[in-house]
């Protein structure tokens, strides 16, 4: 059973009302803890594809176009969720797949979630990363010498923009963290380990100071997914932040990041 937490104070600020919880958290009681690694498995599959090029090249450079690995993370996702979907019965799919209809309260607050991740936590994952000594995080230009690649900003609007809100809420703030409270943990600590697994995960693809920059982000998406026990404002959150990053990377917007 989850832990009893009030509705108002610094507990009310993480979780949502206790039956909300529990009531999510009981469509996973069927569910094999196995089940978990669902969430890294676009990482592993990604890698799996990438390594495999480097073996039929006979390890040398396959020469695989700019964005390659972001567009095979976004394919990746998607056939994992569809495995989930086909798999899973309807109840479990459904806390998996967490998109209620949301209220005003729940938008503004993915909104302000938005404005304080970007004028705080781009510029403190620099100074992070400045005080730890290790490379900033940057946002990957798409803009070919001589001009746009459309194939890269495409692969980039695909893999980061379209697939990755939608997937990795479903993946780590409906599916991991349904399957930790089911196993009688408390709201705190499927919080940590949800987190922990995400920014862990984004070493692979942005570096150390990506897991810094994936821990602020995601004890925002975290926190909206316990405060409102729904997943469209975190992804609501996931989506802006990255539709912004994204017009970093194509040269529209600078970047707080290298400031």
């Amino acid at each position: 059973m989850i832990p009893d937490t009030p509705g108002s104070g610094v507990a009310g600020l993480l979780s949502a009302p206790r039956d909300r919880l529990e009531r999510t958290a009981a469509a996973f009681s069927a569910l094999e803890s196995r089940w978990l690694l669902a969430a890294i498995a676009p990482v592993v599959l990604t890698a799996a594809v990438i390594t495999a090029g480097y073996v039929a090249s006979g390890g040398e450079d396959p020469g695989f176009p700019p964005q390659f690995a972001t567009f095979v993370y976004g394919v990746s996702n998607v056939v994992v969720l569809g495995v989930l979907y086909a798999r899973f019965p309807e109840r479990v799919w459904r806390a998996s797949a967490l998109f209620r209809r949301p209220s005003k309260r729940e938008l503004a607050a993915g909104v302000l979630a938005t404005a304080a991740g970007v004028a705080v936590g781009w510029p403190l994952t620099t100074l992070l990363a400045d005080a730890a000594g290790i490379a900033r995080y940057t946002v990957p230009s798409v803009v070919a010498p001589f001009g746009f690649s459309p194939v890269g900003i495409l692969a980039l609007f695909f893999g980061s923009v379209v697939v990755a809100p939608v997937a990795e809420e479903i993946l780590f703030r409906g599916l991991f963290l349904g399957v930790v409270l089911d196993r009688g943990y408390g709201p705190y600590a499927a919080a940590a380990s949800s987190l922990a697994v995400f920014a862990a995960l984004h070493a692979f693809t942005a570096g150390a100071a990506g897991v810094v920059n994936a821990l602020l982000l995601g004890a925002l998406l975290t926190w909206l997914r316990f405060r409102f026990d729904n997943l469209a404002g975190a992804w609501l959150l996931h989506a802006l932040n990255n539709l912004l990053e994204f017009l970093v990377a194509i040269s529209v917007f600078p970047s707080l990041y290298a400031l």
